[in-house]
């Protein structure tokens, strides 16, 4: 799969969801590791891709993604990404992509090898992060396109973290500059 279609297999995706708006943020930051859901997380939490639309996930939008490899749209011909290659395209940046849309936040694991499953949601804390145990695995999203933890986002922003090394997924390294050249 081209690499440089990732960011249309994306922007049909926020289509097919109603968005109106639709970007790519290339991220160089680097974020703290000291509070996250495991350590192993940590090699995630440099430099990624952020995907933003402003539409909403729906509940079956979320259990489609939960499911991890099965795209969710393959019975519903109204849909552009109704083949399922949208966001599992992705995995050619990442092997643990995240998430946040409304009131939740997820990140996905599908060869279980940074989480304890192959995928984790929960409630994003409404009265800011101070208080959340697991802080720095949000941080990253934190004051881009308004969030803010202390009220509904009300749109999409996927953080696909670069991949430093090749995995059991893709053999696919990255860094900003190559994305940059691709976008």
């Amino acid at each position: 799969y081209p690499f440089e279609s990732i960011f249309k297999e994306f922007l049909q995706n926020a289509d097919d969801a109603g968005a109106t708006r639709y970007h790519v943020i290339v991220d160089a930051r680097s974020h703290p590791t000291d509070s996250l859901f495991y350590d192993e997380m940590k090699a995630w939490q440099g430099p990624a891709i952020l995907i933003f639309n402003n539409a909403k996930f729906r509940e079956t939008d979320f259990e489609s993604l939960m499911q991890i490899r099965v795209g969710g749209k393959q019975g519903d011909d109204t849909k552009i990404g109704k083949h399922g290659i949208g966001f599992n395209s992705c995995y050619h940046f990442t092997d643990v992509p995240s998430f946040i849309s409304g009131d939740s936040f997820a990140f996905l694991d599908p060869q279980e090898k940074y989480l304890s499953q192959r995928g984790i949601r929960g409630p994003i804390p409404n009265n800011g992060i101070d208080g959340f145990s697991n802080k720095d695995q949000l941080v990253p999203f934190e004051g881009i396109e308004g969030i803010n933890f202390r009220s509904t986002f009300e749109g999409t922003l996927f953080r696909l973290p670069l991949r430093k090394e090749s995995s059991d997924i893709s053999d696919s390294i990255f860094t900003t500059d190559k994305v940059i050249e691709l976008l």
